[in-house]
């Protein structure tokens, strides 16, 4: 419907031009006659106001469409960016990271015991508590960092130029930073905890490699207790990142 409307619009510009081109050529014949150098004017004119009406039309067309995508790939319950944005966006870090050698990090952040809080307060109040987060970890991240809503109660934060140890210092930073928050509702204050899985990029990574490895860091971190990181490199297995989590518990439980 739009792209006919748009059609009949150009094509309604068209025979303006055309007509005003035909007057105005006629206006510069030969002629006495005033009458015609007046139709010379109105095709001069129209001809002006033909070409300004188009270029008018191609501004709007390009505010919707940048309107239309920006929509697409924001999150409506939380106004941050959604999966399909975060998708682009780890290709797009892979490819540089490849192409320069500029590192990037993953962490995968999951809300503990959500479907509890929604049992317990109502979905209003989940929801309430999931724009906070993300209000949160935006604040707490840094300018050139990424925070997306991965779906449900998961977030995702792409961290350009971050390597393992940096982005085990962000994440600790956050976790800590929502333990200590509180999400006031109806006169009721509701803590909330997350668990945070961490992964570093490899030159043979590609978005699915990644954030599966990001995920499978957090499984790891919500099966050892919740409301803690744990990181897993490429080269470990899962059962070798528990042995990883239990050795670096009390240094992760320090980090500021």
């Amino acid at each position: 419907m739009v792209k006919n409307e748009r059609s009949y619009r150009y094509a309604f510009l068209g025979l303006i031009a055309w007509v005003s081109i035909c007057l105005l050529i006629a206006g510069w014949a030969e002629l006495e006659s005033g009458q015609v150098r007046m139709l010379s004017f109105a095709g001069l004119f129209g001809l002006i106001a033909a070409v300004g009406l188009s270029e008018s039309l191609e501004s709007q067309s390009r505010i919707r469409f940048t309107n239309l995508m920006a929509s697409s790939t924001t999150d409506p319950l939380t106004g941050i960016r959604n999966r399909r944005f975060l998708d682009d966006e780890i290709e797009r870090q892979l490819a540089q990271f490849r192409r320069q050698g500029t590192t990037v990090s993953l962490l995968m952040i999951d809300v503990d015991h959500f479907k509890l809080l929604n049992d317990n307060h109502g979905h209003l109040a989940g929801d309430k508590t999931l724009r906070n987060l993300a209000k949160l970890l935006d604040s707490t991240l840094r300018d050139m960092d990424l925070i997306t809503r991965y779906g449900g109660e998961e977030f995702v934060a792409v961290l350009p130029c971050t390597d393992l140890h940096h982005a085990q210092l962000a994440g600790e930073r956050i976790r800590s930073a929502i333990e200590q928050s509180r999400v006031h509702f109806e006169n009721k204050e509701i803590k909330v905890t997350i668990s945070v899985g961490i992964t570093e990029a490899t030159l043979v990574d590609t978005p699915n490699s990644f954030l599966d490895r990001a995920d499978r860091a957090l499984y790891v971190a919500k099966k050892s207790g919740r409301n803690r990181c744990c990181i897993l490199r490429a080269e470990d297995t899962v059962s070798q990142i528990s042995e990883i989590h239990q050795e670096n518990e009390p240094v992760l439980a320090n980090f500021s």
